[in-house]
């Protein structure tokens, strides 16, 4: 028989008590109803708008936790983006309503890039404001980020073929990043692309603009690690004609 789980319990993990609200707990304390969480371990990465803690589910495998934080999230860009996303029509405008649409956003986009091959984190469930997703790191200590990480030249030209090889697979998801930089791609055995909150399927009227910038941004921090670069055109063009946009 499953052990019981109190709410008061949530007071006694290893995090810091002022990284929730009660009803972030309560979301939290929900998902361990439902088996999906047992644990929760400790502080993992810190932001502004979000927290990730590692934790674990009932085999003990290690899990992440992004917990988007209600008071300091840019409500407005959030806004902004879903009102542009089809898939999200006729939102409440409170800001509760539209963290916790960020949150499922971001959970909708991680799966269709999953199923696709792309190289990220496999999402496992959503509630609320809280994103439980496989855990990319060792013994809950998350990988690095590539920014973080000095590579040989020879290394860094490899992974900038990986890299340009993972925003085609984004793109033939139907997606584009719009937020494809050296501090979204963590690295272990291989890179794991990270953060689709932000991610737009080709319905976007901006997608072109987001697909450039992904692109330059990616060009730019491998510039500084001198490599032989793809030009930007050619690769957007190419894209482009991955996507089937016009």
């Amino acid at each position: 028989m499953r052990k019981k789980i109190r709410l008061e319990d949530l007071k006694e993990f290893r995090i810091e008590r002022k990284v929730f609200d009660d009803k972030t707990l309560f979301a939290i304390y929900k998902l361990m109803l439902k088996g999906i969480v047992k644990t929760v371990e400790s502080v993992c990465k810190e932001g502004k708008e979000s927290v990730v803690l590692s934790g674990k589910d009932s085999n003990g495998n290690w899990l992440a936790l992004k917990i988007y934080r209600i008071e300091y999230s840019n409500f407005k860009r959030m806004r902004e983006y879903l009102a542009e996303d089809p898939r999200f029509l006729g939102l409440k405008k409170d800001k509760r309503a539209t963290v916790y649409n960020w949150c499922r956003r971001e959970f909708k986009n991680l799966k269709i890039a999953h199923e696709a091959g792309v190289s990220c984190p496999k999402p496992i469930a959503f509630n609320e404001n809280v994103l439980v997703t496989e855990f990319i790191g060792e013994k809950g200590i998350l990988a690095p980020m590539l920014s973080d990480i000095k590579f040989e030249k020879e290394d860094a030209q490899l992974i900038y073929e990986v890299v340009l090889n993972e925003i085609e697979k984004v793109v033939k998801a139907g997606l584009v990043h719009t937020d494809f930089s050296a501090y979204n791609i963590l690295f272990l055995d291989r890179i794991f692309i990270i953060d689709f909150s932000q991610a737009v399927t080709f319905k976007h009227e901006r997608v072109k603009e987001f697909l450039k910038r992904d692109i330059k941004n990616i060009n730019s921090y491998f510039k500084k690690l001198d490599v032989n670069l793809e030009d930007e055109e050619k690769l957007f063009k190419n894209l482009i004609k991955v996507a089937g946009l016009k």
